[in-house]
């Protein structure tokens, strides 16, 4: 029988919808598809889908790094549960905190080398919900449900205690995570101008 984990308990951030006006934090002419991980890592199982299903569950952020080799073998419960509900995806490095922010129908990962951590336009307009730290660059985005594994649910809660994750309480619904994609400078690698979006559809 595979056992299931329970939450350990932390502060918790709730964001409820918003009536929508003029100003958003993304820009969905700036959106791009995240890439297919199965190809980059054919060995860890990674979802090919970029959708996320919040119903009454938790969404947690958390650096790969965290999770190690939980992924492997590829047909271990943990593996089977990340790849049906969770995302991951590829972020410009950072070794420090960014702010992960709400608005009703976007949750942003600001990432993008150019904003040089001034984030004063996003914060007018939507609500910090929590901070993440990516030195791996690459993230998962994960949908917390009762079912999920001991193993799994061992390495999220170590996560969340040093503060390398963060669990949001988000509007039910089905979300599509984008790249949204800034202009880059000649020469530069577009990965680092690139911020993170899951979009409530």
């Amino acid at each position: 029988m595979t056992q299931t984990w329970m939450f350990i308990e932390s502060p918790l951030k709730t964001v409820m919808p918003q009536n929508p006006e003029s100003f958003t934090l993304a820009n969905p002419k700036r959106f791009k598809t995240i890439q297919d991980l199965t190809k980059m890592r054919p060995d860890c199982g990674a979802s090919i889908d970029d959708v996320l299903v919040i119903d009454n569950d938790f969404l947690l952020i958390v650096d790969c790094a965290n999770i190690g080799d939980i992924l492997n073998p590829y047909n271990s419960p943990s593996a089977s549960y990340v790849r049906t509900h969770g995302v991951m995806v590829h972020g410009y490095s950072h070794s420090g905190y960014r702010p992960v922010f709400w608005r009703d129908p976007f949750l942003l990962l600001p990432l993008s080398n150019h904003l040089k951590e001034n984030f004063m336009d996003y914060e007018d307009i939507g609500e910090v919900v929590g901070s993440v730290s990516c030195p791996s660059g690459s993230f998962l985005l994960l949908s917390i449900r009762e079912d999920v594994p001991m193993p799994l649910g061992g390495l999220l809660d170590g996560a969340l205690a040093s503060k390398d994750g963060v669990k949001i309480k988000l509007p039910n619904g089905t979300y599509r995570v984008f790249y949204e994609q800034f202009e880059t400078p000649e020469g530069s690698n577009k990965g680092l101008y690139q911020n993170i979006v899951a979009q409530k559809q």
